[in-house]
């Protein structure tokens, strides 16, 4: 993962960027949001006018309110972007794409203020498509004056901001970890934790599961981020991407928390 920024509205640098790290040879993603300073911490994103969500195999058109962008992600697939009428707060911009994923499909897992998404005219480069062109399929830049009904404590999740957590993904071995825990584990986890190469569909699913063991088990925020940052599953969906790693550590515990 190599991050890359530049000032807004200066189209000379990002044309830059994005040929010399071109689509034919990279795996290229944004951030839909504005930040203060080169860092995509959660805690550096600025007011914005827009919603995001992983539709994933969800119908786009069956949010309400209706998306402002639409594009293809891969075969079956998409991500959208909603425009608001106004600014917000990054975490109530949060709080509002949370509730589209959570009420119409999407993934409930990718909902941060400093979420990547896929740049609409690029190409997917994963090893299980044939390369796929990622086209647009929906653009209409008018301003949304709705919003979405906001999640709520009888909706079954946590509905409050995710406090990022500390943690050091280098601090331990993944097999060491593993050994350390396996009795308090179940045999589904110890074997995802284990594997070395994707084995199993739905990605998000497996870090679920193995970061929801693992603390219910008693690992410290080390031993479960050592685990999850080398696992396959993590790897496949978030690349090198030590931002992702915390905010979908912290997002899980948070949610394991909840439901006690």
């Amino acid at each position: 993962m190599r991050d890359r920024f530049f000032e807004l509205g200066n189209s000379t640098a990002i044309q830059a960027i994005l040929l010399r790290y071109d689509r034919h040879s990279f795996d290229q993603y944004f951030s839909s949001n504005v930040y203060a300073r080169p860092s995509r911490k959660v805690g550096g994103v600025l007011m914005t006018r827009l919603g995001w969500c992983d539709v994933d195999k969800a119908d786009p058109f069956a949010f309400d309110p209706k998306p402002s962008i639409v594009w293809k992600t891969s075969p079956g697939n998409t991500q959208a972007l909603w425009f608001w009428d106004r600014l917000h707060p990054p975490s109530e911009a949060q709080a509002f794409s949370k509730a589209l994923a959570y009420r119409h499909g999407g993934d409930k897992g990718g909902n941060a203020p400093n979420k990547l998404l896929r740049l609409p005219g690029s190409f997917n480069h994963k090893p299980e498509y044939d390369t796929p062109f990622i086209p647009l399929v929906h653009f209409d830049p008018k301003p949304i004056t709705t919003r979405p009904r906001l999640l709520t404590g009888k909706d079954g999740v946590a509905v409050g901001d995710i406090e990022p957590l500390d943690m050091n993904p280098n601090a331990h071995d993944r097999l060491a970890v593993l050994k350390k825990h396996r009795s308090k584990l179940n045999t589904s986890t110890r074997h995802l934790i284990r594997h070395n190469d994707v084995l199993a569909s739905n990605r998000s699913d497996r870090v679920f599961a193995m970061v929801a063991g693992l603390h219910e088990a008693g690992a410290t925020l080390d031993e479960i981020a050592s685990v999850i940052w080398t696992s396959p599953y993590f790897r496949d969906k978030h690349g090198a991407d030590p931002v992702a790693l915390e905010t979908e550590i912290s997002r899980i515990i948070a949610r394991v928390g909840a439901t006690k």
